[in-house]
């Protein structure tokens, strides 16, 4: 496969420091010795920073933590816990999370991170597939999450804290965390091999029930070198903040390329306070989901439309005058020097301005677990906020592909990483093979690759473009396949809707549910004269949306469900990625209705 260039750091004194701390990934292939080889190299700097009691950030320095990482270790050894053994984390982001996590490789442990929203029936079916030995929960009112059946299969169950009135199990398993037995002369393993498993991590439940793929310590290192390569650009102490959830491996990730690379992680234990959070964090890379970026910018525009016209018609023009530069840019032209003029004076009066809201340091967004509409990644390239599009998949640890400082195709997904190997079959479907490919992970090819199900192009660049998943295509009626992705992404451009699916097994022609916000429907309503002129520009918004896409893709009719998509009601999974079978079961009542109506029409 063809290697593609990467972007160089040019500054010497950054390419050095970069060069120690790309040194240091390399030569490791265990997070505990990545950990130990930080604490020798910079143990005075920032690990964390973590809100106290009292609302104050608070520091920890990676000798500290190193400190208390080895103390639990020895503690949780002392109690029986060793190679080998799976111990759960269900707990909030916190440094306590990170504590429990390099404890647990410390001792050569296995970790699985439970979501704060599992239900009892996934926290079943999770136990059911990796039996863990322990669970660590930062309060006990968490058990409730836990049926009888899981909580019977634990030998040992540790809590920060006990919450009155909330299940404490009885017998000789259950410690308080700050009254685990003293360490004494716990004995801890020498080192941990490169091939001992690291963690298991759990798919989202996009089909069904969730699957297992656990993967080797040097494959999570793999991860880290294939990612931190592309970011030396960035400061030493870079701030990022630490708000999806940890037990999601995304974000994970991230930390693990903060220790490598010595960034500053901010701990966000609640992510709905993310936004009041962010101004305070002033990251310098910001990693989120889709919906996430959506959300943001849906807010910039409400809050430009808000304004008074004396200040709105200078914000819309500066945002014009933004995408026509960076559009410019993008093409590889030279913006004309009256061009160049204008986005400086926007820039400077507006631009900078609207920053603000994710403070004055942000190099980069990352955006991954779900696809990102390209015209999102282009608005908020024009803002000056350049969003590293990435692409991954739980049977493979390493991110398949990325766009990356120096190569960004906004509505791809960047260029496969080095450590993968990546083809695309005749029928479309993205081929993968590598080093961080998950052992348990199939079904494969004749030659070893992965068919990981999801439908791409591979342009003459080397850029990777997501066409759709191979088991959401549907066939018409009239025998035409339609992938609903590119449908769904462009409905989801329309103004206040929130998801868009489409739909049309069988059928002459596709239709499409798209959810909207309660407040902006009514909004809608009342400024097209009622339901029925809502509808009707609601119509005519989807066509025009549509319009670039094949005949037969275009939904002919389109109905509003105004419940929220959430992953409690079913409708999500934790990466907030939409689960269509459950999205078209639970409105199928909507759905043949507006074939019933088409029919009379």
């Amino acid at each position: 496969m063809k290697r593609w260039p990467v972007c160089r750091c040019a500054d010497p004194i950054l390419a050095s420091r970069v060069g120690a701390d790309m040194a240091m990934v390399t030569a490791f292939e265990t997070i505990p010795a990545l950990l130990a080889a930080r604490v020798r190299a910079t143990p005075a700097a920032v690990a964390f920073m973590e809100k106290d009691a009292d609302g104050r950030w608070r520091s920890t320095c990676w000798g500290a933590f190193g400190a208390a990482v080895s103390d639990l270790a020895r503690r949780l050894r002392s109690i029986g816990l060793g190679p080998g053994d799976s111990v759960a984390i269900l707990m909030p982001n916190s440094v306590m999370w990170e504590t429990v996590q390099h404890a647990v490789y410390r001792l050569g442990g296995v970790v699985i991170g439970l979501d704060l929203n599992d239900s009892p029936v996934r926290v079943a079916e999770i136990f059911g597939r990796c039996a863990p030995t322990a669970l660590f929960v930062d309060r006990t009112e968490r058990l409730r999450q836990l049926s009888s059946t899981s909580l019977k299969g634990l030998r040992v169950i540790i809590a920060g804290q006990i919450d009155q009135g909330a299940p404490v199990p009885a017998g000789g398993g259950f410690f308080v965390l700050n009254n685990l037995p003293a360490a004494n002369d716990a004995a801890l393993p020498a080192t941990v091999e490169g091939t001992a498993t690291a963690t298991v991590l759990f798919t989202s439940g996009t089909t069904g029930r969730p699957k297992a793929f656990s993967y080797e310590h040097r494959q999570v290192a793999a991860a880290v070198r294939a990612i931190v390569h592309h970011f030396g650009q960035l400061p030493e102490q870079a701030h990022t903040a630490c708000w999806l959830p940890l037990a999601n491996p995304f974000q994970r990730i991230i930390n693990f390329c903060a220790l490598a690379m010595n960034w500053k992680a901010f701990m966000v234990p609640v992510p709905a306070t993310i936004m009041t959070q962010v101004p305070q964090i002033a990251p310098h890379v910001f990693a989120a989901v889709p919906r996430f970026f959506e959300k943001v910018m849906d807010g910039i525009h409400r809050e430009i439309t808000g304004m008074p016209a004396v200040r709105r018609m200078p914000a819309q023009w500066a945002l014009r005058i933004a995408a026509a530069y960076r559009t410019t840019v993008s093409a590889g032209r030279r913006p004309a020097g009256c061009l160049r003029l204008l986005h400086r004076m926007a820039d400077r009066l507006v631009l900078r301005r609207i920053r603000e809201v994710m403070g004055p340091h942000l190099r980069y967004g990352i955006s991954g677990s779900a696809a990102m509409p390209a015209a999102l990644v282009r608005a908020f390239d024009a803002l000056g906020w350049p969003i590293l599009e990435a692409y991954g998949i739980s049977e493979n640890i390493v991110p398949m592909a990325m766009n990356v400082p120096g190569a960004i195709r906004p509505g791809s997904v960047g260029r496969p990483m080095a450590e993968n190997t990546l083809r695309v079959a005749p029928d479309g479907e993205i081929l993968v093979k590598g080093i961080g490919v998950s052992s348990e992970a199939g079904p494969l090819t004749d030659e070893g690759f992965l068919k990981t199900g999801d439908l791409g192009i591979l342009d003459d660049e080397g850029f990777l473009w997501l066409t759709g998943r191979k088991n959401d295509l549907f066939k018409l009626s009239t025998g035409r396949k339609v992938s609903p992705a590119a449908i769904e992404e462009a409905l989801g451009g329309i103004d206040g809707v929130e998801f868009a699916v489409a739909t049309g097994q069988d059928r002459r022609y596709v239709v499409a549910l798209l959810n909207m916000d309660p407040a902006r429907w009514c909004l809608l309503n009342q400024r097209q004269n009622g339901l029925q002129g809502a509808l009707g520009h609601l119509r005519l918004m989807a066509r025009q949306a549509c319009a670039h896409l094949p005949a037969y893709c275009r939904p002919v009719d389109i109905a509003v469900v105004q419940d929220p998509f959430t992953t409690r009601t079913g409708e999500l999974t934790t990466n907030m990625k939409l689960r269509r079978d459950h999205v078209l079961a639970k409105y199928t009542d909507v759905i043949e209705a507006l074939y019933r109506r088409q029919s009379h029409v």
